[in-house]
């Protein structure tokens, strides 16, 4: 077993998978990522007690804020569902850390629907999939901003933001 074999393991203990789309599996993992990362800058001396409790209790309040949007914004999730419900293919773009997530967002769509989906690294649109875009391909976007975006903004026509 190779957990015999490393130097130190990192379980997430996220159960069983009941079905092919493991979403608690990913984000478990997200998880031990940043719990690791948070550690690490602690014993580095690079983040205070106070910043590590503040991320934590952050952290834990992440479930109820995403039911929240999800619920706050189920009949609008619903209706862009009906607009793309004939769609045979979707492109998902992420740009810097947000490319795991267009990867592991095209996945789960293939998982749940058996519709084709592609995710892309934002930057490397100009090396070939920017010949696939047409009218009938929806593309989506990961495009957050945070405090280490320059103020580069994506513009497209139709926007859903949820």
């Amino acid at each position: 077993m190779i957990a015999r074999e490393a130097h130190g393991t990192i379980y997430t203990h996220a159960g069983p998978e009941i079905g092919v789309a493991s979403t608690k599996a990913f984000t478990a993992q997200l998880t031990a990522l940043f719990l690791f990362a948070l550690y690490l800058a602690q014993v580095r001396g690079t983040i205070g007690d106070e910043e590590s409790i503040k991320l934590t209790q952050e952290l834990a309040r992440l479930p109820g804020a995403l039911d929240a949007v999800l619920l706050d914004r189920e009949e609008q999730i619903e209706e862009l569902a009906k607009t793309y419900q004939r769609v045979q293919d979707f492109l998902f773009l992420g740009r810097g850390i947000h490319f795991p997530i267009a990867l592991e967002g095209a996945l789960k769509l293939k998982e749940i629907s058996y519709i084709h989906a592609e995710g892309y690294a934002a930057g490397e649109m100009k090396h070939g999939p920017n010949a696939l875009i047409d009218e009938d391909l929806p593309v989506v976007i990961l495009a957050t901003q945070d405090k280490n975006d320059e103020g580069s903004v994506l513009r497209y026509e139709r926007r859903f933001p949820i």
